[in-house]
């Protein structure tokens, strides 16, 4: 399905809505995605197996990823979904700590003047947990009729390593933070930190469900962690290179284990396991993967979504804002979903102060 771009005529767009047709795009994105992509969640893998593992049996949905082309070459990606409710939206948002758009910095942003609601069979646009320089404003800003809303909805948190630097030589980081780190891997002194990647190991798929149970068994996880579906997407990701394990073990039992995926040298910690047999175990699991990836390189580590004090206090990182974006053609359903929303967030405040 192609359309001409309103502005720029050498661009064309075209609307992917199979996903045999988006595997057609892999190598043309993932060059997009190593010279202009932010963050993992952006990788043409994480997209696909998103979609193939947890979206392809939910009829409902429809992807509609778009493909902005400057006569051959690939220039700009949106990857983008229709929900039930005719909602566009990113693919995976809800588990993304990262929402964005992928752009060539061939390509100006005035250039592009995208109307979704022309495109595609839409009620209304919910774009969330992206940037502060997300591009979206600017490239609806010419389209009148349209209700806007938009809000700082979520905060993620990173820091940059310089090669060898953690944690002795972080400039920012006092007695107070070097004697806690140096505590916490005292604590677990017994404890053995291994890296899990597909060059080197199969993915441990039973000690992972075992761990799981263990969780929820403990009452640190509910009954819908990491379910079928995401566990399928967690493999296919790491068999294909995009993801890795940072594991620490105890007589060769794993007794926690983060998910990190990688750009380049961009590591983003995404999901945590644990059990309580050692003190401080996920924190110390953190530190050993951060002590260890910065003997090679300098590189960028990601936190991921919400500001946990465990992780504020002990790595200082910087702290980003994210935000969400919402977008009614039609008045009425705008203000329908303003009062809903405001009603959600009314519930979460008063439920917040009744159980804190």
């Amino acid at each position: 399905m192609h359309h001409l771009l309103k502005i720029e005529m050498s661009l064309k767009v075209n609307i992917i809505s199979k996903l045999s047709e988006l595997k057609t795009y892999k190598k043309e994105w993932n060059n997009l995605f190593f010279s202009f992509g932010k963050s993992p969640f952006q990788s043409f893998e994480f997209v696909y197996y998103s979609w193939l593992n947890e979206f392809l049996h939910l009829t409902d949905n429809k992807i509609s990823v778009i493909i902005i082309k400057r006569r051959r070459s690939v220039v700009a990606i949106f990857p983008l979904y229709i929900d039930g409710y005719k909602r566009l939206r990113f693919i995976n948002d809800q588990h993304s700590d990262y929402c964005d758009f992928i752009y060539s910095s061939t390509i100006k942003i005035s250039e592009i003047k995208l109307n979704f609601f022309t495109l595609l069979n839409i009620k209304s646009i919910h774009f969330v947990n992206t940037p502060q320089n997300f591009i979206y404003s600017s490239i609806t800003s010419n389209f009148e009729n349209l209700y806007n809303y938009s809000l700082n909805h979520m905060n993620y948190s990173e820091m940059s390593l310089n090669k060898s630097a953690f944690p002795e030589k972080i400039a920012k980081y006092k007695s107070k933070e070097k004697t806690e780190i140096r505590r916490i891997k005292k604590i677990n002194i017994d404890n053995d930190f291994c890296l899990y990647s597909n060059d080197n190991l199969v993915f441990p798929l039973k000690e992972i469900l075992k761990l799981r149970n263990e969780m929820i068994s403990l009452n640190i996880r509910s009954e819908n962690f990491l379910k079928k579906e995401r566990l399928m997407l967690l493999e296919s990701l790491y068999n294909s290179g995009r993801l890795i394990l940072s594991v620490i073990k105890n007589q060769n039992k794993i007794q926690a284990l983060s998910f990190i995926l990688k750009k380049s040298n961009q590591y983003t910690f995404w999901i945590d396991m644990y059990n309580y047999s050692s003190k401080m175990l996920n924190l110390y699991n953190y530190i050993c993967f951060m002590e260890h990836i910065q003997k090679f390189n300098d590189v960028k580590i990601s936190f991921g979504r919400g500001l946990y004090d465990y992780k504020i206090k002990n790595f200082l990182p910087d702290k980003k804002k994210l935000f969400a974006f919402y977008t009614y053609k039609s008045y009425l359903n705008f203000l329908l979903f303003r009062i809903i929303f405001q009603l959600k967030t009314f519930i979460k405040s008063v439920h917040k102060i009744m159980f804190r």
